[in-house]
């Protein structure tokens, strides 16, 4: 007896539809034998075979960030065998089933390529980094399942429908099979075993025997810091991109230690930056070795680098190249010539990396190419700009440091570092009036003479830029000077607030543009010589609520403080005129017509208008003016938006694990607690804030402690400030809503905790600011993240209120973020 499918048969014929399509009736099975399976459709293999081959050969060319790569040629490879098996099946032809085989097997030699790949990759960023992190664990998964959903289906039905695995069957016993697959286990294993191990550093000596008694080392090195020649009052600060030079590599058993101090540049006593790169003799104490160092340094700002462990630079994994140093926490040396952590945050090293070519904008990690330059090497691998590199060029003779961060400030304290933050700060009533009060001058200091905020400063160049201006920044910008510095419990705000904020808005009442011949509706464009009459909600609500904000702020008296009602109720009818009869937003209004352009919305704008409307209808009501909407018309529209914000809105299955960003909601909520509360638009932003909870790392998250408390996935990339602030000022106008409600504010306040604890630790501030520039303000404002150096003011703006209504949540602070509830 012939067994069935021992090899697939060579068809006699083109693939067919059906098994009906078959010229010839399918002889009797023989007694016993196996039926065989039906011969799959033709045009079912050939559709997915045309689907999946431009998704490979899309993921061929554009993932890898290098060409031709292992991955690349393999997923080109995979994404051709699609296509013939797609044309074969469509045309039909006589080899389609044996393609639509090959296809299959393929698919699954591809997916466990990429198990083993992503797997591989996964243990040795956790082991880098420590614990990887729930997060990045999860994209990983993510990316595992699309890949499994691509390749298993179509792979199975493939092998299944050309034969199955009889082939293997026979010609293998169970136990040779068994024993195969132990075999590749036990390989697989010890290779990640591997893995694990190449991401661990070697160890170096440190001062004091081990890090926890390094600073006691530095401290008594420094003992005589006070008797050196004071710095001059114009000293640079501490900025150098050179790499220290070295006697030789780091290495195990040498210890090295790196200072970059002041010292006298020139004879007329001018100070200049000098680095030293420290090695003493096997035996000889590193601290003794730093006290001599310093003999010809100048008193001032000092920073102590010292190398704690090192490694040859190894490989994430493909397309991972990027996370082979730890944003901002590792150096990096190329021979004898070393770049220390600061210094790579200092240069935005860690956002250079593009993993995606068609995605330029898409950037973080390093790239191993601009490294090379900036260590000295005046042509890396590959050529000027590294295109077409082999990854193993680029790191070779590369090698990874960690460091233990210290700086000792003007007074002679030393402080320990962690990226460009003070780990040592405590959450404390002082530590938030100092970081609130130091926000509040950042921002006052960033304002130039015709009221246009500062929009970007890097903190190390001093370079900055009015460029990229936002109306619903600058809008933003003023409603926190309005909110928390106006002075405490209604008191007048200090005339210098004032002067910023009637600047401000008066540079904001110049954008506006009427309706028709000096029309009753406005709407704010930038720039205001631009033509067209669409106008944007979001610029337009934001400013509103700015306005309405610092009404109290602008002066003592009724004609002071209605000094921009006209604009007020210009602009809160452009909001009016957008809204949909079911209660939402549309993002555009046409001023020619005073007609809504419906499209799809913007983050941000809808809570925004709710927000402004809210606020309008208190004015309104207890202040009724006619250049103002009649007060009931403002209560039904705020009534139709919350009732579409709570109910309809996010009314989808994704809403049980999803939210967007909807922190304006909750501002809106806590702001309408005094005259408009509604329930289900209260337990809108509760929902939302307990969904953002799980994403702020705590001590459970096993990430870094100079992590917890802040908003993102884990150690991989850090956290960004703005994203941590924005939800600081979402939980603060949760927990304001959740008092009114009468609920227990417990975990609320732990949370809160977290949150403020890592802000305070993110601000810029003398002992981190030891290698700012003095052209600009720095202290006091918040860098995009701890890894990445730029400021921009509404990274400040955020941070300050999540600082500034957290704080007076927690009682850190004096004030009221909330006005008093009244019933539900």
């Amino acid at each position: 007896m012939q067994a069935p499918y021992t090899d697939p048969p060579a068809p006699s014929g083109p693939l067919p539809d059906s098994a009906a399509e078959t010229a010839d009736p399918p002889a009797r099975a023989a007694p016993g034998a196996a039926s065989p399976p039906p011969p799959p459709r033709r045009w079912a293999v050939g559709l997915l075979g045309a689907l999946h081959a431009p998704l490979f050969a899309w993921a061929a060319l554009s993932l890898p960030f290098r060409p031709w790569t292992l991955f690349a040629l393999i997923t080109a490879a995979l994404a051709l065998l699609h296509a013939a098996t797609a044309v074969l099946s469509l045309l039909p032809h006589p080899l389609a089933p044996r393609a639509f085989r090959l296809t299959s097997l393929v698919s699954l030699g591809y997916l466990a390529f990429l198990s083993y790949g992503l797997l591989s990759s996964a243990v040795y960023v956790a082991s880098l980094n420590r614990g990887l992190g729930a997060g990045i664990a999860a994209a990983l998964l993510a990316v595992w399942g699309v890949v499994a959903l691509l390749t298993l289906p179509f792979a199975c039905w493939g092998v299944a429908s050309t034969g199955g695995l009889a082939p293997l069957r026979r010609r293998s016993s169970p136990r040779a099979a068994l024993a195969a697959l132990s075999a590749l286990a036990v390989l697989a294993a010890l290779a990640l075993l591997f893995r694990h191990r190449t991401a661990k550093a070697d160890v170096l000596p440190v001062p004091g025997g081990a890090p926890s008694g390094t600073g006691a080392a530095l401290r008594e090195a420094l003992s005589s810091f006070d008797e050196l020649p004071a710095a001059p009052a114009k000293a640079p600060p501490l900025m150098t991109t050179a790499p220290a030079a070295c006697a030789a590599p780091p290495a195990p058993g040498r210890p090295t230690l790196v200072v970059t101090h002041l010292a006298r540049a020139n004879e007329r006593g001018r100070a200049g930056v000098a680095t030293r790169c420290l090695q003493p003799p096997p035996g000889e104490d590193a601290a003794a070795a730093l006290r001599g160092a310093l003999a010809d340094a100048l008193r001032g700002p000092l920073k102590i680098d010292v190398v704690s462990a090192v490694q040859p630079l190894g490989s994430p994994g493909p397309g991972l190249v990027g996370l082979s140093l730890r944003p901002g926490l590792d150096g990096l040396c190329l021979a004898d010539r070393c770049l220390m952590p600061w210094q790579l945050i200092a240069i935005d090293a860690f956002n250079t990396n593009a993993p995606l070519a068609g995605v330029p904008d898409f950037r973080f990690g390093v790239d191993l190419a601009v490294l090379r330059r900036a260590l000295g090497e005046p042509e890396p691998p590959g050529g000027p700009a590294g295109a077409g590199a082999e990854e193993r060029a680029l790191r070779s003779g590369l090698l990874r440091i960690e460091t233990l961060s210290y700086t000792v400030d003007r007074a002679g304290a030393l402080h320990l570092l962690s990226r460009i933050g003070e780990p040592g700060v405590e959450l404390t009533d002082a530590t938030v009036q100092q970081a609130a009060a130091a926000a509040q001058r950042y921002i006052l200091g960033a304002q130039r003479k015709d009221g246009m905020f500062r929009y970007i400063v890097d903190p190390f160049t001093g370079r900055a830029s009015f460029d990229g201006f936002s109306i619903a920044r600058q809008a933003g910008t003023t409603l926190a000077l309005c909110e928390l510095g106006a002075g405490a419990e209604g008191g007048p705000a200090p005339p210098e607030l004032r002067t910023t904020v009637q600047r401000s808005l008066a540079l904001l009442a110049k954008l506006e543009r009427r309706s028709g011949d000096g029309g009753p509706v406005g709407a704010l464009f930038y720039p205001p010589d631009s033509r067209g009459t669409i106008a944007n909600l979001n610029p337009t609500a934001l400013s509103l609520v700015a306005f309405l904000s610092c009404r109290d702020v602008l002066g003592d008296t009724p004609e002071a403080r209605a000094a921009h009602d006209a604009l007020i109720g210009r602009l809160a009818r452009m909001v009016l005129a957008t809204q949909r009869d079911d209660g939402g937003f549309a993002p555009q209004l046409d001023l020619a017509r005073v007609a809504p352009v419906l499209g799809p919305t913007q983050l941000y704008e809808g809570g925004q208008s709710v927000l402004a409307l809210a606020l309008l209808e208190d004015l309104a009501a207890r202040d009724p003016a006619p250049e103002l909407p009649p007060a009931a018309e403002v209560r039904a529209a705020v009534d139709r938006a919350m009732d579409y914000y709570a109910n309809r809105y996010w009314d989808h299955f994704a809403s049980d694990f999803v939210y967007m960003e909807e922190n304006w909601h909750c501002l809106a909520a806590r702001a309408a607690l005094g005259r408009h509360r509604r329930d289900d638009y209260e337990r809108f932003c509760l929902d939302y804030v307990a969904f953002k909870s799980r994403l702020v790392l705590d001590e459970d998250s096993e990430v870094a402690p100079d992590l917890v408390g802040g908003y993102g996935f884990g150690n991989v990339l850090p956290p960004h400030n703005t994203a941590t602030a924005g939800f600081g000022e979402a939980l603060a106008a949760a927990m304001a809503v959740k008092a009114a409600r009468g609920e227990d504010l417990a975990r609320d306040r732990a949370l809160m905790e977290r949150v403020l604890g890592f802000l305070v630790r993110q601000q810029w501030s003398p002992a981190t600011c030891f290698a700012c520039s003095r052209d600009v303000i720095v202290e006091g404002g918040f860098s995009e993240s701890m890894a990445s150096p730029r400021i921009r003011i509404d990274y400040v703006q955020h941070a300050w209120a999540a600082l500034g209504h957290g704080g007076r949540m927690l009682g850190l602070l004096p004030g009221r973020s909330a006005p008093v509830a009244g019933p539900l």
